[in-house]
């Protein structure tokens, strides 16, 4: 073979090479290279040429994977706070209307697998309105952060606590035995929140009225479940301030006025 033909088709290897090399980029390989040889030519620096792109694509597309891994950790982090502040109350910390019958409702759809029942107290605060209207809206809103915080301690881990209206919040007992058992938890609670609270120099109370519903005892799902404790919130309010009444035990209307049993009324929309 003549000399000048085996030079011509080294050149077209090298050529060839190169076009792979190009090839490669295309397709977002750049960790490609073209190989330079000692000659010099203008082979050799086309391909130094593309090897110096390839750097520097490879350079890009290395800080491009660490801004996207930068931004969605970012989005990833901005999703869960947008979550969390979608199912909390912004003023106290406690789950929200929604996140709470979002919780009850999982959890009575779990009550054959989980063998025990659940009970739902909703607590209404007496006189509430008095503070904010002697000591202002700031007054109050600390008064509800300070009843937050005492009734999240006398919970248990596995319960949630919510907070659905101005002054109204509902309780949900994971696991309880028996809706006397709630009612229990239900009077240490208003126990709790009875206790004497200083506002802006005053002394204030602000007990509760709660009523309580027990599953299966009561209804089994989360509307009437919640109606029927609004309903015996109601009745234990029409009693006196910070009683408790549980709906659903039988007991007869004379036997005492904190556990009464009463009709659950229409469920009030959650949404």
């Amino acid at each position: 073979m003549p000399p000048e033909v085996g030079g011509v088709e080294r050149l077209e290897r090298r050529l060839e090479d190169v076009v792979a090399v190009i090839q490669d980029f295309a397709a977002l390989r750049f960790g490609a290279r073209a190989p330079v040889g000692p000659a010099g030519d203008v082979v050799d620096a086309v391909a130094a040429g593309v090897n110096s792109l390839g750097e520097e694509l490879e350079a890009f597309s290395e800080e491009l994977e660490r801004r996207v891994a930068e931004r969605t950790a970012e989005l990833a982090v901005a999703t869960e706070e947008l979550r969390r502040r979608a199912l909390r109350d912004d003023l106290t910390g406690l789950a929200n209307r929604a996140a709470f019958f979002e919780r009850l409702a999982q959890r009575l759809a779990a009550a054959d697998r989980r063998g025990t029942g659940c009970a739902v107290l909703y607590l209404d605060l007496d006189g509430f309105k008095t503070v904010n209207d002697t000591l202002g809206h700031a007054a109050g809103d600390r008064l509800l952060v300070e009843v937050a915080r005492r009734l999240t301690e006398e919970l248990r881990a596995g319960d949630t606590a919510a907070r659905v209206g101005g002054d109204e919040f509902l309780v949900l007992l994971d696991e309880v035995v028996s809706g006397e058992a709630a009612l229990a938890v239900a009077r240490r609670v208003e126990q709790r929140l009875r206790a004497p609270h200083v506002l802006g120099g005053r002394t204030v109370t602000a007990p509760a009225s709660i009523g309580v519903a027990a599953a299966p005892d009561g209804p089994t799902d989360a509307d009437g479940l919640v109606a029927a404790a609004d309903a015996a919130m109601y009745e234990a309010k029409r009693w006196e301030q910070g009683g408790c009444v549980l709906v659903g035990t039988g007991a007869r209307p004379g036997d005492d006025p904190r556990q009464r049993e009463v009709v659950p009324r229409p469920a009030r929309p959650h949404s």
